[in-house]
């Protein structure tokens, strides 16, 4: 291992995997979000679909929640791209892009929750514009998250060609597609490059990052690389782009364009190291600018909020609960009918994040109702499903 740079560190010291759990949640359609409307699921994201809507305003949502003041770039009757750009303190015409597609597959009348592809990159994205914002880094950043991926790389090469029209200068796009799949464990992934402008040279930051910071990650470099994701976009316009991803070749997601793409099936730690990866090599190319003493964290919530997952489940139900303040919670599961079928927690808990197992095997299919009951303060409820397979 080399030298760690202190700044990247702080910054991946300070990436919640759980927050990008629950985005994840929210955008696969496990979780209700609330955009406007109430209460409402994402249940697809493909172009055709009202979800893709309710996703890009979901991610224009997170991102002013965090600070920015996001752009819409709209590209076709059905196509938004949702952008934040961070300006760089030293180059601000000179951009480092890091980049997931938010679109979905299937199409038609089947649920598209494409938890893997590509909530994963997406969430991580979110999480990434979250650590960084009050970091300053030399080059400018956009945090691009593109629509209309899976009919050919549309929203991304709409805002490629654009940035080619105008003869704006790319230091290097890192884009993150699916990747939070690794199904026999052997923490292998991908980056894929080719030699075109500097991409070769982004490759090796890539590689600096995992050896540098320490992450556990069996990376296999390809080139020439593979020309399905959105980095090929830029390819195509003469600048230098990697893509980061789970072992897509040798150990494919059964579930990739399935209604089965499910937060369930994420292997966890490999998600958070690939995350960090990505951030690590956008962070790295961006320069941090000056020293800092610590990335600042998330700031606390003064409201009681749960969320469950995997979510609909067969067996093991886990319950994370986010709490404003010490006292004493019941956390109670009820059934359709309202009848409270299990008492999962009654007792003091301290401020700050908990985690329950539940064990569902022994209850019968159908709908329930987590409730979370503080002594003081406004309940939390989510809606958790147990399906019979």
């Amino acid at each position: 291992m080399q030298a760690q740079h202190p700044v990247v560190q702080a910054i991946l010291d300070a990436v919640e995997v759980d927050s990008m759990i629950h985005y994840v949640e929210e955008l696969s359609g496990e979780v209700p979000v609330d955009i406007g409307n109430g209460p409402e699921l994402i249940v697809s994201r493909h172009k055709n679909n009202a979800g893709n809507d309710k996703a890009q305003a979901y991610l224009e949502q997170k991102l002013t929640q965090f600070g920015y003041a996001p752009t819409v770039q709209t590209f076709s009757t059905t196509g938004h791209n949702v952008i934040v750009t961070k300006p760089g303190n030293v180059y601000p015409d000179e951009f480092v892009i890091l980049c997931a597609h938010f679109d979905a597959m299937p199409g038609g009348i089947l649920a598209a929750p494409a938890a893997d592809d590509d909530g994963s990159g997406t969430a991580a994205l979110l999480e990434a514009a979250r650590v960084m914002f009050d970091i300053p880094f030399e080059y400018t950043i956009v945090f691009g998250f593109w629509d209309e991926e899976e009919q050919g790389l549309v929203g991304s090469a709409f805002h490629a060609g654009a940035l080619a029209a105008n003869d704006v200068v790319v230091r290097g796009v890192v884009n993150m597609d699916a990747i939070a799949w690794d199904g026999n464990g052997d923490k292998k992934a991908r980056v894929h490059t080719r030699p075109i402008a500097n991409s070769l040279a982004i490759a090796d930051t890539v590689f600096a990052a995992l050896d540098d910071h320490g992450i556990d990650i069996d990376l296999i470099l390809t080139n020439p690389g593979a020309t399905y994701s959105d980095h090929a976009s830029f390819w195509n316009e003469g600048y230098g782009a990697v893509l980061i991803i789970e072992e897509f070749t040798g150990d494919g997601n059964p579930h990739y364009h399935q209604p089965s793409d499910l937060v369930q099936y994420f292997d966890v730690p490999y998600y958070e190291k690939l995350a960090k990866l990505s951030m690590a090599t956008c962070a790295m190319l961006a320069v941090p600018f000056g020293t800092i003493q610590s990335v600042p964290e998330r700031a606390p919530s003064f409201s009681t909020t749960v969320s469950a997952f995997p979510n609909p489940t067969t067996d093991v139900l886990n319950l994370w609960l986010d709490l404003p303040m010490p006292q004493r919670y019941q956390v109670l599961l009820f059934d359709a009918m309202g009848r409270e079928v299990l008492r999962v927690h009654d007792g003091p808990l301290a401020q700050g994040r908990h985690g329950f197992r539940v064990d569902m095997d022994r209850m019968g299919a159908g709908a329930y109702n987590a409730v979370v009951i503080p002594e003081h303060g406004e309940r939390a409820t989510v809606r958790v499903v147990r399906t019979p397979w």
